[in-house]
């Protein structure tokens, strides 16, 4: 699920969209931070007063924003590709160290092998992924995620139409290589350790070879790249709602009652056990009070 921080809210600037939320009539000292929120178009000033926009409407805005931007990096990014045979020519002997051209598609695969047996962190960009096959194990590097090691996977959603693919990729992600899905069109690459990277000699067309770039620079730049499509993609099983059916009627009666007594008569427990139900719930959401509790349900999707 994307948090508000992956949306460019910082943490104060949330705090402060909560409480006017809660009350929108409550004075806010931190002038800052509304014209922050204003600017994100989260408040509105009018009539000398500030009207909140309710969180559908205004994370959704948010995300459409992200996702623009996002794409419009990776269109940036993509005309990159082009460069690379351009500076293989102007900078051989540098080249010979930091990119490298190899347009066997079977030692490329050996090479990634090679390497990620050793790799304390993998990341991945599959626009595409073929079914298994036949018998076909789980990468043997995935063993090693036990003792630390971090693999995140990007997959493009439409190859996860197909059943075989979807139930492979499903277990990749329960064996530790976590899984996101993206609909946008995606380029294929492989980073290591953050120091080595494999992107396609011919990014359109299955079956290519690859550059091996190990050139800090273009590797950061293709790190930030992963991290950027990362946050604005899906997870391939979103963690389940944590609350208990009776942790959710509390939630809702703390929600739609405004007396303590009344909510635990209605829940048929005493006044005592209701007010500790109440503040487990609080304690779950990381809220202070029902106001608080109310806009950060709705934003995690619980109501």
């Amino acid at each position: 699920m994307v948090s508000l921080g992956q949306l460019g809210i910082a943490e104060g600037d949330a705090r402060v969209y909560r409480s006017l939320l809660a009350d929108p009539s409550a004075p806010v000292e931190d002038a800052a931070a509304v014209a922050r929120l204003a600017e994100l178009g989260l408040v509105t000033e009018r009539d000398g007063g500030l009207v909140v926009t309710d969180p559908e409407t205004a994370l959704s805005e948010l995300v459409k924003r992200r996702i623009s931007d996002t794409f419009s990096e990776m269109r940036h990014l993509a005309s990159a590709w082009q460069d690379l045979a351009r500076l293989q020519a102007a900078a051989r002997a540098e080249q010979v160290e930091t990119i490298e051209r190899v347009d066997d598609q079977d030692q490329v695969g050996q090479r990634v092998d090679s390497l990620a047996l050793q790799a304390r962190e993998a990341l991945s960009i599959h626009p595409v992924r073929r079914p298994p096959k036949p018998g076909e194990q789980l990468p043997r590097a995935l063993a090693r995620l036990q003792d630390g090691v971090r693999w995140r996977t990007v997959i493009g959603l439409e190859c996860l139409r197909d059943p075989m693919v979807l139930a492979y990729c499903t277990a990749l992600h329960r064996a530790g290589d976590l899984h996101r899905s993206n609909p946008a069109p995606l380029q294929r690459m492989v980073i290591l350790d953050r120091e080595v990277a494999f992107v396609p000699t011919e990014p359109d067309r299955a079956g290519s070879g690859a550059f091996i770039i190990r050139q800090p620079g273009v590797v950061a730049t293709l790190v930030h790249l992963f991290e950027q499509t990362w946050a604005a993609s899906a997870d391939l099983e979103p963690p389940a709602d944590p609350l208990s059916a009776v942790e959710r009627q509390v939630l809702h009666l703390l929600l739609a009652t405004d007396k303590d007594e009344v909510a635990a008569r209605e829940l048929g427990v005493s006044l005592r056990s209701y007010r500790r139900r109440v503040a487990e719930v609080l304690e779950r959401l990381q809220v202070a009070n029902r106001f608080q509790a109310g806009a950060k349900a709705k934003e995690l999707g619980w109501i």
